[in-house]
């Protein structure tokens, strides 16, 4: 997404300016060891208007990536980037602007770890500008530890904005929003062969050269792809695997260890523990598109066959306000509760508003779970809201008695929310597409809230 101003006032009051985004090009390198991945990302950006703009771009990254280089050429110029104080980079690219001067400016975006802005600066009529931004990050376990999934956003959808009551573009951008976009993007990607058995994609028809001696080579088996979908790939791991995964490199060390049935039962000395769902469930005007409600409704039927007997539960549906199915804070799992939770299920819409998921949460913190019972919350939600910083301090606050498993439904859901919520209170996530049977999801997220929950492992 971008915001597209003209560097001239007077010139900008006057006229409308009807080229969106003046991106030409992305490509993408990326280099996967173990479950670490060093991503390069190029975009070319042209100025076919007739005077100078300043073109401000957004674009999506993984929540827990670092990005540790940027560089822009135009011209015969090469600029590389230097890590300021926020405040203080910000002056100096307003003074540079204001001088004439060509100035570049890559920032997070405060409210959301999962976009990155890049103010271009002044771009000239006819010049073209290569910004190549390069990051590293740790890739995701699922399949319970037998996969490593890789994925590069490529999509930003508008997001709700509680302090404005209405959907708002990420970072002030004031770009049209489209489900598909005319711009192609190039994929390369080499993946260490040491203990991978398989590598695959959901999301695009890939080739995967194994001719090389120690790396696969994968890139999109058609030329011309869209930019108009994440890129998911999954590195299947040997099955002669330990449950310990190790990675060491210089300066650092990363570990992943999936503890077995037995270690469960260790740590947690035979202590019985109960267990209480709560479901929270979207319902805003967003959730209209894509057929999301419709996923919602599918997860929840089954779910609903498929909670223990005499366990407790509650629904609490979400958008510009909250609902609970029941006044008191969960109510057992009998055959007359079923009933009232299907009706509730069978009847639901996205016709609640907009997005506060902070106030479901709120009330949850405020009201914990009884001693000796353990909380599992289900969210399902399309995640299109832009307090995501705030939402997950919050749910921070409650991982002492609480664990979160998270639905991202839909093409673009905002992955920053999705996997935060999940990691910071040692649940898990998952994202279902458009179109996609919920069956896999479902079970996969309820068999890992089922399962004990180790806490204070100590590594030496």
């Amino acid at each position: 997404m971008l915001r597209i101003k003209s560097s001239l006032d007077s010139i900008d009051n006057r006229r409308q300016l009807h080229e969106y985004v003046p991106l030409k090009q992305v490509s993408v390198d990326a280099t996967i060891k173990s479950f670490a991945a060093d991503v390069t990302i190029k975009q070319v950006f042209r100025n076919d208007e007739t005077i100078p703009i300043e073109t401000v771009y957004c674009f999506p990254i993984e929540e827990q990536a670092a990005v540790y280089g940027f560089v822009a050429h135009i011209d015969d110029r090469e600029i590389i980037a230097q890590l300021k104080e926020k405040t203080e980079a910000q002056k100096e690219y307003t003074d540079a602007l204001r001088q004439g001067h060509g100035a570049y400016l890559l920032e997070q975006d405060e409210k959301s770890q999962d976009n990155f802005i890049i103010n271009v600066g002044a771009l000239l009529p006819g010049k073209e500008c290569c910004i190549t931004i390069s990051y590293v990050s740790e890739l995701d376990l699922i399949q319970n530890g037998r996969t490593i999934r890789f994925v590069v956003p490529t999509t930003i959808a508008p997001r709700y904005n509680p302090n404005q009551g209405d959907i708002s573009s990420p970072a002030g951008t004031t770009s049209k929003y489209v489900q598909s976009s005319p711009y192609t993007i190039e994929f390369h990607c080499q993946v260490d062969k040491i203990g991978v058995s398989r590598i695959s994609s959901s999301s695009h028809s890939i080739q995967v050269d194994v001719g090389q001696q120690n790396v696969y080579v994968i890139e999109f088996a058609q030329q011309n792809t869209h930019l108009d979908r994440d890129i998911l790939l999954d590195i299947d791991l040997s099955e002669n695997r330990s449950n310990t995964i190790v990675a060491i490199e210089p300066g650092a060390v990363m570990a992943s260890f999936m503890p077995t049935d037995e270690d469960c039962r260790r740590a947690m000395n035979n202590a019985t523990i109960t267990n209480e769902f709560m479901f929270i469930i979207d319902c805003s005007g967003s959730m209209s598109s894509e057929s999301k409600i419709e996923l919602a409704h599918q997860a929840m039927i089954l779910f609903l066959k498929s909670l223990p007997v005499h366990c407790h539960f509650n629904i609490i549906r979400f958008g510009s306000n909250y609902q609970t199915l029941f006044n008191e804070i969960t109510a057992m799992y009998d055959e007359e509760n079923a009933r009232k939770a299907e009706q509730l299920i069978n009847t639901m819409r996205a016709d609640m508003g907009g997005t506060e998921l902070l106030k479901p949460f709120e009330w949850l913190q405020k009201y914990p779970p009884e001693q000796s019972r353990a909380r599992q919350i289900f969210l399902l939600t399309d995640g299109e809201i832009s307090n995501v910083s705030e939402v997950l301090d919050l749910c921070r606050s409650m991982s002492t008695f609480a664990r979160i498993f998270s639905f991202g439904l839909g093409d673009s859901p905002s992955r920053s929310l999705v996997k935060g919520l999940a990691r910071t209170t040692n649940g898990h996530f998952v994202f279902i597409p458009p179109k996609s049977s919920v069956d896999v999801y479902v079970g996969e997220q309820l068999q890992k809230a089922l399962q004990s929950c180790i806490t204070n492992i100590q590594v030496k």
